[in-house]
């Protein structure tokens, strides 16, 4: 897909129209006549990011300030199919005709900075590959799922510990139980009629410990449907009507839909506001019921009180206890359900970290082909290699605001244990108490590591376990007889590693803006220009430049020239390579004028060497 036109409404360049070609596209003109202007306005029509969070915000402050209140809107086409793109400087993004590839773009201080940035060098190798939306669509859903998924992890852990801590106490009830039995049997041989009402008792009882079992699973149903109407409590969107003057109206089957969701939603409401009906007119009755049994308790123990003083006191205890017995045998089954769904969360969990690790380890295959296939293109004069998972910045970074307020050094800790356990690992060795391993991988006592985990088993273990920890790319320049990392290279050299890699995007619209600063002349006619003639004849690329070696020797298929009169810039001439007028522009605006290109020629014609 190429582009085909740009048109520009109001601003420094209000007016522009201008069609490109296949091929080879040179913007030319002199200086603050709007050749950036214009590279900048089609990066924000299209919506194609800078390859640093920088670049981005300049890109975009430059693209605004030249558009005021205006509008670009860029033709793109496959050849069979026209796309247009229009974005306004209010537009949020853009609005197209239909889908689109986006064009590589680099701004002049992207081809000097981009290798020395991590997340640069990653955008650059990305930008070769034709997987990565679809990648990051898989990967956002696989770490969504696992944020979730430990989230409800959490709340089942916690539950879990609640109901094994009351659970706990069952001995301690069975042994007070144990010690009330001779009290109650001695009671039951001093008096036959207090025996009976014993006895009565202990039914009454056993009814009244069901009872409390059946308030209990009332009111934990109640609160299970009571969460999930919350999470359908958010209001309902406000859909506007379909504009008069618009034509017939393209959402009404959307609308459609959107009512048969309300529908759908409305009637989960409803079923759900009679299921807490009827459930509360249960606890209501349950509860009622449980007062009559109590207050009939309550009148049993009076007439065994009267038979034999302090019999009511053993006889209340006794019930007391078998009841709370009786409710936490019950809450035994209810915590052998929440391991289950714990344990089912766990695999569910498993499974989307696994497929997190398959995307990360297929990414870092594509990302280890295309660094091999550049670096074998390029001749070896520049290297590209890629290194697995080596960027921890960001890892040790989730892990040191986590351990905040641990009273741990988390800045030392954070940083080693990024580099020495995956964020699976981590939250798995949380998951697991696993201080042993967190205390090797940081090389901390046991009782740290112990401090370490208790404070991260408190934290968002969704987030830690799907913090990206990218790879790392190397880009060196033969210089000499050793490899040089780019870091180590002067803004001249570093060019010279980044244009030669940029050029070889054949499958995609290349935009680069003034590639020849801070190369020089020789590096533009044996690399720069070659590396032009050898992309595919269908391609596009569009540079702006004022080096006339780059239309001339690269054999430019259109020549745009912009012009400005102080106040706005606008096209003079749009014709290709062998047009009067451009070679007219091309010696005037970039060599000088005829009368100095006369004299080079000479000067060089008297002193060439054959």
């Amino acid at each position: 897909m190429r582009i085909k036109r740009v048109q520009i409404e109001e601003g420094f360049l209000d007016g522009l129209d201008v069609s490109f070609a296949t091929g080879l596209n040179v913007v030319i003109g002199e200086r603050g006549t709007g050749k950036t202007s214009l590279i900048e306005l089609v990066r924000f029509c299209l919506g194609v990011r800078g390859y640093t969070s920088d670049s981005t915000k300049r890109s975009l402050d430059h693209a605004l300030s030249i558009l005021t209140s205006g509008q670009v809107t860029v033709t793109l086409s496959d050849g069979e199919r026209d796309v247009l793109v229009t974005r306004s400087a209010s537009d949020e993004s853009p609005r197209a005709s239909g889908s689109f590839v986006r064009p590589i773009i680099f701004s002049q201080t992207e081809i000097e900075t981009v290798g020395l940035r991590a997340h640069g060098r990653i955008g650059l190798l990305d930008s070769f590959s034709e997987n990565q939306k679809l990648m990051e669509a898989r990967e956002s859903e696989a770490s969504s799922e696992v944020r979730s998924l430990t989230v409800q992890m959490k709340a089942q852990r916690r539950e879990i510990d609640e109901l094994a801590g009351q659970i706990e106490e069952i001995p301690a009830l069975d042994k007070q139980i144990a010690e009330l039995v001779p009290q109650e049997q001695k009671l039951a041989r001093v008096s036959a009629n207090a025996n009976e009402k014993k006895n009565q008792l202990d039914a009454i009882s056993a009814n009244m410990a069901a009872s409390a079992v059946g308030v209990s699973a009332i009111e934990r149903f109640k609160q299970s449907v009571s969460r999930w109407q919350s999470s359908l409590a958010s209001p309902q969107p406000t859909l506007e009507p379909w504009p008069e003057g618009a034509g017939p109206d393209l959402l009404a089957k959307c609308r459609e839909s959107v009512g048969r969701a309300k529908d759908h939603l409305d009637n989960a409401r409803r079923e759900l506001q009679n299921a807490m009906s009827e459930a509360e007119s249960h606890l209501r009755s349950s509860q009622e019921n449980k007062l009559n049994i109590e207050d009939r308790a309550r009148q049993l123990r009076k007439e065994v009180e009267t038979l034999q003083e302090g019999a009511g006191a053993i006889v209340r205890q006794g019930q007391q206890l078998r009841q709370r017995k009786a409710h936490l045998e019950s809450l035994k089954k209810v915590l052998i359900e929440r391991r289950k769904a714990l344990n089912s969360f766990l695999v569910q969990r498993d499974a989307a970290l696994g497929r997190l690790d398959s995307i990360t380890e297929q990414r870092f295959g594509v990302r280890n082909a295309v660094a091999t296939k550049l670096t074998e293109t390029l001749g070896g004069r520049i290297r590209v290699r890629v290194s697995r998972a080596g960027q921890f910045e960001a890892f040790a970074a989730a892990i040191a605001d986590a351990l905040r307020g641990s009273g741990l050094r988390y800045n030392e800790l954070s940083s080693t244990l990024a580099r020495n356990v995956s964020p699976r690992e981590l939250i798995e060795a949380v998951d697991t108490n696993d201080f042993d391993l967190i205390a090797e991988a940081a090389g901390i006592t046991k009782d740290r590591a112990a401090r370490a985990l208790g404070h991260l088993r408190e934290c968002d273990l969704g987030v830690l376990a799907t913090v990206a920890v990218e790879d790392t790319v190397a880009l060196q320049l033969l210089d000499g007889a050793d490899y040089k990392g780019i870091a180590e290279l002067s803004t001249g050299q570093r060019c010279t590693v980044i244009l030669p890699l940029v050029l070889r995007h054949s499958e995609r619209v290349l935009i680069v803006d003034q590639p020849e600063d801070h190369i020089d002349n020789a590096f533009i006619v044996d690399t720069l220009i070659f590396s032009v003639l050898a992309r595919r004849t269908d391609s596009q690329i569009i540079f702006s430049t004022h080096n006339p070696n780059i239309p001339v020797l690269g054999g430019a298929d259109r020549v745009i020239q912009l012009s400005s009169d102080g106040k706005r810039g606008f096209p003079v001439l749009a014709s290709n390579l062998d047009d009067p007028s451009v070679v007219n522009a091309i010696t005037t605006v970039m060599e000088g004028g005829a009368k100095a290109f006369k004299r080079r020629a000479a000067f060089y014609s008297r002193y060439r060497t054959s």
